[in-house]
Order: C-alpha cells, then structure tokens, then sequence
C-alpha cells in the first residue's frame, strides 16, 4: 500500500467499571484501600481513510493529556509509519501509559488497511495461544481456595501466581498450593520482604513441597540478591524492568544472572512494537519474557494477546486477564480466554470492536 493514511482526530472515552470483588495487595494495603473500578480511557484514532484504531490508557487526567499532549502532535501524521511515529512521539512527548495506547490504535489501523491481523504485522504465529496464569488478590484463606479450585478446574494449570508480602502469608500460600493440586505457584512479593525475609519464608514452603513455577519480585530489586535467592532456593526469579527506560533491560543483560529467568514486560506502558523489541533482547541474553496486567479491558487484552502469539522468545505463562475481573467489558463480544489460555481474535487489525452501551453506561468525566 503505498497511499498515507493520515491520522485526523483522537477521540476520547473514559470508563468506570466495577470489579467482581475488591481488588487487593500489598500497595493498595500500605494506602488503606482496595481497588474497586477499572478506571480507563478508550483511544479512538481516527483517519482520513476512515478507519479507526482503538487503544486504552490509564490515569488520572488521561483524556487532557491525550487532547492537550498528544493529538496535536499527531495529526496530519501517517498512521502506517509506526516506528517513526513512535520514535518521534517519544521524543517530543515521552512515554507515559498514553503512549501503549496510541501504539496499540497505530497497529489497529495498519492490520485493518492491509486486512490482516495485528500477529501478522509482527511476523505471523510462532505459537497459537498465549498461555495464561491466575493471579490471586488478597482474600481470605477460604477465599482464595475456593477461587484456586475453580480456576484450576477450568483450565489454569500452568501456575497459580498469588500476591504475597503481609503478615499471615505462609498459612495462605499453603492453603492454596494444596489447592492447586499439583499447579505450580508464582508468588508475587511486590518487593515486600528484604532479603532474608525472603529466603526465610520460601525456604520453608520448598521444605513443605510446595511446587514454585517462579518467584515474582522476591525482594527490593538487586540482582545480586536475586542470584542468591535462586541459588539457595532453586528456583527461578521474575522481575519487572524496564519500567522506566529500556537502561534497566540493558542493566539486566549486562548483569549476567542467570537465577534471573523472566522479566515481567510492563506491556501497558511500552505498547506492541517496544515489548516485542524487549522479548528480543532478552532472548540474545538467554532470558525469558512475560507480560504483566495492569488491570485493563478488552482492548488491552486483545492487544498483549497478539504480541504474545508472534514473539518467539521463551513466553512464561501472563497474568493479562483484563476482562475476566471486572463485572463487565468495553468489547461488543468476549475474548478467547478458556482453559487457561488466550487466543487473539483473527480479524483484520485488534480484530475488535467496542460495545457503544457499556460505553454510555459507564461514563465517567475525568
């Protein structure tokens, strides 16, 4: 296609959904409250062609900035150009959660012009689904059994990841690995244990047999102390990086730990185009890739779904659950998100479209 495609207006959308049950862990416990609502905008990109690229972004104030910051930048812009419009986005703008949106639009557009979808613009399938982990808040003991025996039983088996990191842990983590019934866990410390905490609370649950896929942020990041909890532990560790620069991937890299065997790739901040960059480098290194939620809808979801099936690097099981938490979803139909894996849709683009009703009934002024 040799014809621009010339970005025109941003259209802005921003939501309130419920969750199915208060959303906890250890940071919305150090703030005294839990998350209630799926608080996010949907990003219309539309163009002279006609054809609209959806995205979503978070945070307060979202549509002034993408109003204010970011359609003035993009206008007039060709919307097939997706690295240089990335690229210069980023240097004139920077790279809040706004910019995954766009990036997400951008690729919606392209597959939509070439009527294809979006895992064929990275490249095709190397795999056909995208494996997925259950992700337990904090509940009650009771709780979280009885959400791990039906998760489990209706497919997710890869592992059980659990957030960790208060007092009266252990008690939870046992009840939960006899829940699982053989299903790995992931603990997930949110880095809320130092060190030896750390090594002392997980040794006693490898001593109890309880099997661990990973172990996610076991203590304030420092891979030295990672090294040393994978070694005495025998188990691997998942960390975020990459949060703010792709200085802390090279950082990683560099470091050479092999106990470090995943980095969890904040998917909603960098978009498609830089995961897919980042699974890549941490191939050359040896070091596997998932992607972590921040919570989102269907458009996200959808979005993380494709860059999963087309990245070739080792891809341990995410926990981008999106739709499945919250009492109701953006999408007019329902992802492919069954026995404990995640098929991207194959329409041409995101391969998705947006419910207007749950749009309206949802609306918030932000």
């Amino acid at each position: 296609m040799s014809e621009k495609i010339r970005i025109t207006r941003i259209e802005t959308a921003s939501v309130s959904i419920p969750y199915k049950f208060p959303w906890r862990n250890r940071h919305t416990e150090e703030r005294g409250y839990p998350m209630t609502h799926l608080e996010t905008t949907v990003l219309k990109v539309h163009t002279d062609a006609g054809i609209v690229g959806l995205g979503e972004t978070r945070g307060k104030g979202a549509r002034k900035v993408v109003a204010e910051r970011f359609e003035p930048f993009l206008k007039g812009r060709d919307a097939l150009q997706i690295e240089r419009v990335l690229t210069d986005l980023e240097e004139a703008v920077g790279r809040s959660g706004a910019f995954g949106g766009i990036d997400f639009a951008l690729h919606d557009i392209a597959g939509k012009a070439l009527g294809v979808p979006v895992y064929q613009l990275l490249g095709g399938k190397v795999r056909d689904r995208v494996p997925l982990v259950w992700t337990l808040a904090y509940r009650s003991s009771v709780e979280q059994v009885a959400e791990t025996r039906q998760r489990v039983a209706e497919g997710f088996t890869h592992a059980v990841k659990m957030k960790v990191g208060v007092k009266g842990d252990l008690e939870h983590v046992l009840a939960v690995a006899e829940a699982a019934g053989g299903a790995p866990l992931r603990p997930d410390d949110n880095q809320g244990h130092d060190r030896e905490t750390a090594l002392r609370q997980f040794r006693v649950l490898k001593e109890k047999g309880v099997p661990l896929e990973l172990l996610e942020d076991p203590s304030p990041s420092n891979w030295d102390d990672y090294q040393m909890l994978a070694e005495a532990l025998d188990v691997g560790i998942s960390v975020h990086a990459g949060w703010s620069s792709l200085k802390d991937i090279g950082d990683l890299i560099r470091a050479n730990k092999p106990g470090i065997r995943c980095v969890n790739v904040t998917f909603a901040q960098w978009g498609i185009r830089r995961t897919a960059q980042i699974a890549g480098a941490l191939e050359c290194a040896g070091i596997g890739w998932s992607m972590g939620t921040s919570h989102e809808s269907g458009i996200k979801t959808a979005a993380a779904l494709h860059t999963g099936v087309a990245v070739r690097n080792r891809l341990y099981p995410a926990d981008v659950l999106g739709p499945m938490l919250f009492v109701d979803d953006v999408l007019a139909g329902p992802l492919d998100m069954g026995g404990g894996y995640g098929t991207p849709p194959d329409g041409p683009g995101l391969g998705i479209e947006l419910d207007e009703e749950v749009l309206r009934k949802y609306a918030v002024q932000d």
